[in-house]
């Protein structure tokens, strides 16, 4: 407990509050709140110097200040212990002393006092603060401090699963699932499996502070891990971590830890489980069994709290399930094309040589300027591929947009030859924007005006088509590049024939 008549004492002393911190090993608020509840009642170290701690208390905290003095003073220690009974609020306590107080015609501080005086009373006296649960309004998530076995699919060896744990305390509801390792993205697939679980998401998350989710610890503002981040925010949710070493910012979390690790794990020791999906189908199933088991000391159970009370009030999951994604910048080139990841993907031209914030995720590629999206591709397979839409190409390569067609590559292909002709209609194909497949088509024809003609182009186009039924213009040009004329066809007829002489060509004859 915090002895506050020592806090006069060093305040008198010409000690900081800084200073009377460190000495005493106190919260800075509790030192500044004593202070503030000494000056408001004119009291001086010297007042109250022969006075004991509790008598000193007493003066400070537990009187009404002077200016409320028509008011009955709550009785704050039968308050916090009521709290601690469940479904029990401040609101319904202050009811019951309202309700009290008039009765013996007193007046009764107001709500909005009552809850400060609480409060203040918690912090001057120590006591842990009965924080108040309100249905869906926070989920608690922990890695589980024991682990479970399974094996391998792959080696047959007993490799080690990790306890993923999301909790509601209102209800005491919880979400188990095992992970091969805890980094980051089993730690963000547990939150998503676990949001999709309970049906929504809650307003805040409270996190242990472990380094996969919080990159750097501190009391007021801790630095969280930029994925993890953006996953709150795409599910509408705030992150508030507990405090370093203070396992009360997440009781329920750790109690869930408890039951997950102990009561699962005990259950199903003596099992072996082949794979992560075995060991989390037994682990639901005993999950399902603990959250469905009556309550102890409170009507229902886990899971009748949660479907009554709890569900209905959580926040609605967004239409699309979050991705794990990865930031980059890129500049955009003169081809109004930002490289990532060795492909190309378009913006709009206006943007030529600005630099763009790029968000990579295993399906899609997202480009932003100044926060606002500007374009949005399908992530490219392999390298050196071209994503690009018409909307974003200037003016001039527009028009002649206008003058390209499919029609119109196919009948320039025709004119060359039929396997020319097949791996056009394979370009135009691959690609879901037809568009995008026309510069691939203008690299492909126009190898046709090079040195070797229609003939090295259709051999060429013939021997991609015998590798593969849907050559791109890259494979056709890099056999290209290798092609040599074929020997020209050897017309001697041997013995048999006869040789003309050089009389025959016009040339002199000896006699």
């Amino acid at each position: 407990m915090v002895d506050y008549k020592r806090i006069l004492q060093l305040k008198a002393a010409g000690v900081t509050q800084r200073g009377i911190t460190e000495t005493l090993g106190c919260s800075r608020n509790t030192v500044q709140l004593v202070l503030e509840r000494a000056k408001e009642k004119a009291v001086e170290f010297e007042q109250v110097a022969n006075l004991d701690a509790a008598e000193v208390r007493r003066l400070l905290l537990l009187e009404p200040s002077t200016k409320d003095s028509e008011y009955t003073a709550p009785d704050f220690d039968w308050v916090h212990k009521e709290l601690a009974t469940p479904n029990v609020s401040l609101r319904l306590l202050w009811n019951e002393y309202a309700s009290s107080v008039r009765a013996r015609d007193g007046v009764p501080v107001a709500y909005s006092t009552f809850t400060e005086q609480y409060r203040s009373w918690v912090a001057v006296t120590g006591a842990t603060m009965r924080i108040e649960r309100k249905p869906g309004e926070l989920i608690e998530v922990d890695w589980a401090g024991d682990t479970m076995t399974f094996l391998d699919v792959h080696t047959g060896r007993a490799r080690k699963a990790y306890l993923f744990v999301a909790a509601l305390p209102y209800s005491a509801f919880f979400y188990v699932e095992a992970f091969a390792d805890m980094k980051l993205p089993a730690w963000l697939d547990g939150h998503l499996n676990a949001f999709e679980s309970f049906g929504g998401a809650a307003r805040l998350l409270v996190p242990d502070n472990l380094k996969t989710g919080v990159t750097k610890s501190d009391r007021y503002e801790p630095a969280l891990n930029p994925a993890y981040a953006q996953m709150a925010e795409h599910y509408d949710t705030a992150i508030m971590p507990a405090r370093v070493r203070k396992p009360r910012d997440k009781a329920m979390a750790e109690n869930a830890v408890r039951f997950g690790a102990n009561a699962i794990g005990a259950k199903l020791r003596h099992r072996t489980f082949i794979g992560l999906g075995q060991l989390n189908e037994a682990i639901w199933e005993e999950a399902a069994r603990i959250n469905a088991r009556p309550f102890q000391k409170r009507e229902g159970s886990r899971l009748d709290v949660f479907k009554r009370e709890e569900q209905a009030l959580l926040l609605p999951l967004p239409q699309t399930r979050f991705e794990m994604a990865t930031l980059k910048k890129a500049k955009v080139g003169p081809n109004y094309h930002v490289q990532v990841e060795g492909n190309f993907y378009s913006v709009p031209a206006a943007l030529i040589g600005k630099q763009l914030d790029i968000r990579v995720t295993s399906r899609l590629v997202e480009v932003f300027h100044d926060g606002q999206r500007v374009a949005t591709h399908t992530k490219a397979v392999g390298k050196g591929r071209y994503q690009t839409n018409t909307e974003h190409m200037p003016l001039t390569h527009k028009a002649q947009l206008q003058d390209w067609t499919p029609a119109r590559f196919t009948n320039w292909a025709a004119d060359i030859g039929p396997a020319t002709t097949e791996v056009t209609e394979a370009i135009l194909k691959s690609k879901k924007v037809v568009e995008q497949s026309y510069k691939s088509l203008l690299g492909l024809l126009s190898l046709a005006k090079k040195p070797g003609g229609s003939t090295r182009l259709e051999q060429s186009c013939a021997m991609a088509l015998s590798i593969s039924p849907a050559p791109s213009y890259t494979m056709v040009k890099n056999i290209w590049a290798e092609w040599k004329p074929a020997p020209a066809a050897n017309t001697s007829i041997g013995d048999a024939g006869f040789v003309r002489g050089a009389s025959y060509y016009g040339g002199e004859q000896n006699d």
